[in-house]
């Protein structure tokens, strides 16, 4: 099954339990992947959150109901998830223009979100103008057996203790008596994995990708990683805005599937890539992300349809 049919597959279980209470940890499990990656790539592909796609169904479909049946407004709000007529109202008006009481009158006009469709389309550049990072070219490398050796934050949950501790490894040299022993690639690493659904959370290691079995420094957190095929994507954008890191995961995920690949969430890690001579100060410049992917589908044909 591909990226975009599991998507399907997302908005399928959605449509299914509009109407009642939605579990967005099944959902992610439905996709394949963990809950904020998960996130960022819906809306990345569909300029809108899972959140705002849910809202605007709902409010939809509360149109259609108050069209087709004789049910009080309290009623069908409460169907939908609101818990007061207030509430509903509000929400109802700001969509659609008009009250609820209004919409069963003849000849109204309602502002309908359909049920969307995923196809794949070329997902190499930005989504929309206020957008500068760019995919600039994507390859494909074959990893072997590593252990990532560096220095670990837990990242997520409001918190981002990550520019804090590339700050230090940097002021400190604490990533030098890694790069006496050989690193298997020539980048500075930012690991992420051990994804919790529940809290956002995960683990941040800053290091390097070291042969496996590499001696692990006293004071260093190491994880082991199996060998995988890796898209490496090339993003270019703007460094003072932080467009460039906000948006390498989905540029990435986006590059692998246009080349007939899928992201391959079973390794449970993704990892942001610095070349040693990246200069932060600069306006603008290139990083890589590595995410794990597997030869899925033909490139050829593809679009997308919402």
């Amino acid at each position: 099954m591909n990226a975009f049919e599991r998507m399907n597959e997302v908005i399928d279980y959605i449509e299914d339990n509009i109407a009642g209470e939605i579990d967005y940890v099944k959902a992610t499990e439905i996709a394949g992947c963990p809950k904020n990656q998960f996130q960022r790539f819906f809306s990345y592909i569909t300029d809108i959150s899972l959140s705002e796609y849910v809202r605007r169904r709902r409010l939809t479909l509360c149109a259609f109901d108050l069209q087709q049946n004789k049910s009080k407004v309290i009623d069908i709000a409460l169907k939908y998830g609101y818990d007061s007529h207030t509430s509903f109202t509000r929400a109802f008006r700001d969509f659609h223009g008009i009250s609820p009481s209004k919409a069963r009158n003849k000849g109204v006009v309602f502002n309908i979100y359909p049920k969307l469709t995923f196809q794949p389309q070329n997902l190499n550049k930005e989504r929309s103008g206020n957008k500068v990072a760019v995919l600039g070219k994507i390859e494909f490398i074959k990893l072997p057996a590593v252990r990532m050796i560096g220095k670990k934050v837990i990242n997520g949950g409001g918190e981002n203790p990550v520019p804090e501790l590339w700050q230090k490894c940097f002021q400190e040299n604490t990533l030098d008596v890694l790069e006496y022993n050989m690193p298997v690639v020539e980048y500075y690493i930012g690991w992420m994995g051990e994804y919790n659904n529940e809290t956002g959370k995960f683990t941040y290691i800053a290091g390097m990708l070291m042969p496996a079995g590499t001696p692990v420094p006293n004071g260093f957190d190491y994880r082991d990683l199996p060998p995988c095929l890796v898209g490496n994507g090339y993003i270019n954008g703007d460094f003072a805005n932080g467009d460039v890191f906000r948006n390498s995961h989905n540029l990435t995920v986006g590059g692998i599937i246009e080349n007939g690949y899928a992201p391959d969430y079973s390794y449970g890690w993704s990892a942001e890539a610095y070349a040693k001579d990246l200069s932060f100060e600069a306006e603008e410049g290139t990083i890589n992300y590595f995410c794990p992917c597997k030869k899925q589908i033909s490139s050829a044909n593809r679009k997308l349809t919402l």
